[in-house]
């Protein structure tokens, strides 16, 4: 009768253990895919601004599509961004971020900027 009481104690502790653990894993995964769309958002607002304040426009940007593609450096450079700012999918300061990039498009005549990477 003891081990049958040792064992569904055990076993019920371990369940105990996987549904904590579980639970966590969750709050904490869902908190960084939180963190990460903020951030995108953020940037890819900023874009938007510098994108509008420098006169971009569809014809440009139809025209020289690699103009289109602005990097951290740029909206560092004219003060969009703080330098500083950390890259939630990276872990990394966005200004040691060399492949990201955000692209200006242009949608039903509206401007929209899209985080990518590569």
């Amino acid at each position: 009768m003891k081990n049958k009481k040792r064992v569904l104690i055990i076993l019920l502790t371990l369940i105990i253990i996987l549904l904590t653990t579980l639970c966590i894993v969750l709050f904490f995964g869902g908190l960084r895919e939180k963190e990460i769309k903020e951030f995108k958002e953020t940037v890819e607002n900023k874009t938007c601004e510098f994108a509008e304040k420098e006169n971009y426009t569809e014809t440009i940007c139809n025209s020289y599509e690699n103009l289109c593609k602005i990097r951290f450096k740029t909206l560092i450079d004219k003060e969009y961004l703080n330098k500083e700012m950390i890259n939630p999918i990276t872990n990394n300061k966005i200004s040691e971020d060399t492949n990201v990039y955000v692209e200006i498009l242009w949608k039903n005549g509206k401007i929209s900027c899209t985080y990518k990477e590569g």
